[in-house]
């Protein structure tokens, strides 16, 4: 996956008249520059930026519509849906906002909702996991310390640590959620690229503590470490992200349980 593309949908991201007309709608309304109710631009306002089909631009107002964005009615026209009614954890309207249309409050309530199922999904995964899950996860972990960090070899190994974890749970309610965790935790690497390698060794270490716990069955100790990897996440992401906007990043509380 590449910056160009990390917001783009998954049937949106083909060079496409379709993948084109759905991203610059999607990110228009997602960043507010359509507001709620707004009336979305025909296929003839479009043509000055896109060379906009009348299929590709129905089927981009349907795909859209299908997750909340757009609201079409026969006598009101075809308009922005209000925030509410969006589909904000569908990985696609994820991956936009987050590329667009991103802020503290929603990056906070992302890594809220991470801390409200990582650290329990780890628990559960530490007492059901088989072993070849266990090696999986192994496998991961020492990928990403031999590849080099913010590359798309560490974040493959990255991604497949927190995965096979959710895949261990055992629980398809959990499982739904994978897509969220991943598209956050990809975007919040993805901005993180002016870490050293030396702050870098910190989360490692915790993956490695982790990894332990869940070859232990240590539920406890396991959800304990991985309340401490997303916290320490929200803090790398935020001082990151602030970095970007030339502020400096609001102070959070030190992680308690961190190995020194």
């Amino acid at each position: 996956m590449n910056e160009e593309n990390f917001g783009r949908g998954p049937r949106a991201g083909a060079d496409s008249l379709f993948g084109q007309v759905t991203h610059r709608l999607a990110v228009a309304i997602v960043s507010g520059e359509l507001p709620a109710g707004e009336l979305v631009p025909n296929e003839d306002d479009l043509r000055a930026e896109i060379s906009a089909s009348r299929t590709a631009y129905r089927e981009a107002i349907r795909f859209l519509a299908g997750k909340g964005l757009i609201d079409a009615k026969p006598r009101s026209g075809t308009r922005v849906a209000p925030r509410s009614a969006w589909h904000l954890l569908d990985p696609d309207v994820l991956r936009w906002s987050l590329s667009s249309a991103a802020n503290e409050g929603f990056i906070r309530d992302l890594f809220e909702l991470r801390s409200l199922v990582e650290p329990g999904c780890t628990r559960i995964a530490a007492l059901r996991r088989t072993s070849a899950q266990l090696s999986r996860i192994e496998e991961a972990l020492e990928g990403m310390c031999s590849s080099p960090p913010y590359t798309e070899e560490h974040m493959r190994f990255d991604l497949a640590f927190h995965n096979t974890i959710f895949d261990a749970a055992g629980n398809a309610a959990i499982a739904a959620l994978k897509d969220v965790v991943a598209t956050t935790l990809l975007w919040s690497l993805r901005i993180q690229t002016d870490r050293t390698m030396e702050s870098f060794s910190i989360p490692l270490s915790d993956h490695r503590r982790l990894f332990e716990a869940i070859a232990r069955r240590d539920g406890e100790m396991a959800e304990m470490v991985s309340r401490i990897l997303v916290a320490d996440a929200l803090r790398d992401t935020l001082s990151a992200f602030f970095k970007g906007l030339g502020q400096p990043a609001p102070r959070l509380a030190a992680t308690p349980g961190h190995a020194e």
